[in-house]
């Protein structure tokens, strides 16, 4: 009889043993699925918290004296540097009208003078 209560005795506390491993494991990859979103929560946050800095730094350049200065003359010099373009295109293309007009010039000139030569 002693053998037989021992027996039941082993066999409902490995019973109990099991199960309590069984339920470890599912809450330990349960537990590395929550770490794991949490990370991607944290690096979420982080990102977000990166964004409003951004917009706290333009809302402060934009709204001090010192931001407003700079982005008009930022204005200014981007007007400027347009403006010049748009003329040193204008001037180079007239210099190549005048370059054509000298180059056809002097074809001319040249067909003018070997006619002459050949008349001689």
């Amino acid at each position: 009889m002693e053998n037989i209560e021992l027996t039941i005795l082993v066999v409902i506390l490995s019973v109990t043993l099991l199960v309590f491993l069984v339920v470890g494991i599912v809450l330990a990859l349960k537990l590395i699925r929550l770490a794991e979103e949490a990370r991607k929560i944290v690096e979420t946050g982080q990102h977000i918290a990166t964004k409003a800095d951004d917009i706290v730094d333009n809302v402060k350049g934009m709204t001090s004296v010192g931001g407003i200065v700079k982005t008009f003359a930022n204005r200014v010099v981007e007007k400027q540097e347009r403006k010049y373009a748009a003329e040193d295109a204008a001037e180079m293309a007239a210099q190549e009208v005048v370059n054509e007009a000298v180059a056809d010039a002097v074809a001319e000139e040249v067909a003018k003078t070997s006619k002459k030569k050949s008349t001689k």
